[in-house]
């Protein structure tokens, strides 16, 4: 059978048919029958995006405001000479379609903020977090929470280290387990969107104990430099905020419910683990 004579339905089975085992039938319609919404469309969303359509997952819609450069080349899987210059959103969704043409899709070239969030989030079962800055995290999580659906969130710092949790909307909220500034305050003012952003600094800070270079970590501080990012750790994170996301839209348990994260570190002799917060929450320049 090739796809010139296949219909929605016989398109999809063929798709989907080596899932089956690993997850049942019934599951398997349930990622079918999912709205998934994921924020950013580089190193960890891109990946995301493709892994929703191998995975028959039924809707997707991809948010990001970037166009591609040779900089994302070394991670980003949607980044090549094909695409250099084009929209991330744009790229994304044609990727998708070419792997899943039944798919529905909605990609947008978009900055989220206070004013658009809710829109954008609503009428989704799971919205999946990938984006750079910090107030736009807290943005994203904190309006899926408003609006009742789960959020995976992640985060990844040099050399080798990365950060994945999930979140409900009865349980621990995103600002609290990382004692982000400003807990329940719409970041609209300046001076809270700051201080939040200025949060990633010490990430870098911290990151030199952790092997990075101390003359990257002071340029990225002095905003001359960009965040530092290798393939590998792109990919670990993209894979393991995506395994969280089917959990939970089959309806099975997370590995890393907050205050449960995956903790992932190349360097060290376990380099992926389940932890748990401590009772003070996590250190967010430490992830």
């Amino acid at each position: 059978m090739n796809l010139g004579t296949m219909n929605d339905t016989q398109f999809y089975s063929e798709l989907v048919k080596k899932n089956i085992g690993v997850y049942s039938q019934e599951e398997q319609e349930k990622l079918r029958q999912s709205r998934v919404i994921i924020f950013g469309l580089g190193g960890v969303g891109g990946v995301q995006a493709i892994l929703c359509a191998r995975m028959g997952i039924g809707h997707v819609t991809g948010v990001d405001p970037d166009e591609f450069e040779v900089s994302n080349f070394n991670r980003q899987m949607l980044a090549n000479v094909h695409t250099l210059g084009q929209p991330k959103a744009k790229a994304a969704e044609e990727h998708v379609k070419s792997i899943h043409p039944f798919m529905s899709t909605h990609f947008i070239q978009a900055e989220v903020d206070e004013t658009n969030i809710h829109d954008l989030v609503k009428g989704h079962d799971l919205v999946i977090e990938a984006v750079d800055d910090m107030p736009s995290r807290v943005i994203i999580h904190r309006t899926a929470r408003e609006l009742g659906i789960p959020s995976v969130g992640m985060s990844g710092s040099p050399p080798n280290r990365g950060f994945v949790s999930s979140f409900f909307p009865d349980g621990v909220p995103y600002e609290e387990v990382l004692n982000i500034p400003g807990k329940g305050n719409r970041i609209i003012d300046e001076d809270l969107k700051q201080e939040v952003a200025e949060l990633k600094k010490e990430r870098a800070r911290y990151s030199v104990t952790k092997g990075a270079p101390q003359e990257w970590a002071d340029a990225y501080c002095r905003g001359e430099v960009g965040w530092i990012i290798t393939p590998v750790r792109a990919m670990l994170i993209a894979t393991f905020s995506f395994h969280e996301a089917v959990q939970i839209l089959v309806g099975q348990e997370p590995n890393a419910r907050a205050p449960k994260a995956v903790w992932i570190d190349l360097d060290s002799s376990t380099p992926v683990e389940i932890r748990t917060a401590p009772p003070e929450g996590w250190n967010y320049a430490h992830l």
